[in-house]
């Protein structure tokens, strides 16, 4: 049994070792590249560090720590739009109320409004209009008319 154990960590180490070379190929035009082949003989080769794939117990952890994560955030959501909502209807409120309040018989305009005075009204005067004149279309004379010579032969 434990010699099966070993072949298999052999076995995982040897297909794990290729996958975790990865190399980043800046080529001569500056176009990046990743690969975990060789780069070509003109670009500029630099290697990346790959983390070692996780175990499935820090998986799983992860996968809690996300949900744990996405449920915290399902309740900050469900938090803002129950604030808004009530936002919402506070502010309907107010403005039922002020509608009500202005309705009310007996109060009048100046109480309501406040004293609300207009600006003055002046009277705008205008230039008087000139009466433009068309300018006058120069004559154009006429043109004596050609004559054309009779054709002798």
């Amino acid at each position: 049994m434990g010699c099966k154990r070993v072949w298999a960590a052999l076995l995982g180490a040897w297909l794990a070792g290729p996958a975790l070379a990865v190399f980043k190929c800046t080529g001569s035009d500056g176009r990046v590249t990743y690969t975990d082949g060789p780069c070509t003989a003109d670009s500029r080769v630099q290697a990346i560090d790959v983390p070692p794939p996780l175990s499935s117990r820090e998986e799983a952890e992860a996968r809690r720590r996300g949900e744990r994560l996405l449920d915290e955030a399902r309740i900050l959501d469900a938090r803002r739009t129950a604030d808004a909502v009530e936002r919402q209807r506070r502010w309907e409120a107010e403005r039922q109320a002020e509608t009500a309040q202005q309705r009310e018989p007996g109060r009048d305009d100046a109480d309501r409004w406040g004293a609300v005075y207009p600006a003055p009204i002046y009277a705008r005067r205008w230039p008087p209009v000139k009466s433009v004149q068309p300018k006058p279309k120069p004559v154009q004379q006429e043109r004596p008319a050609l004559i054309r010579a009779y054709p002798f032969r």
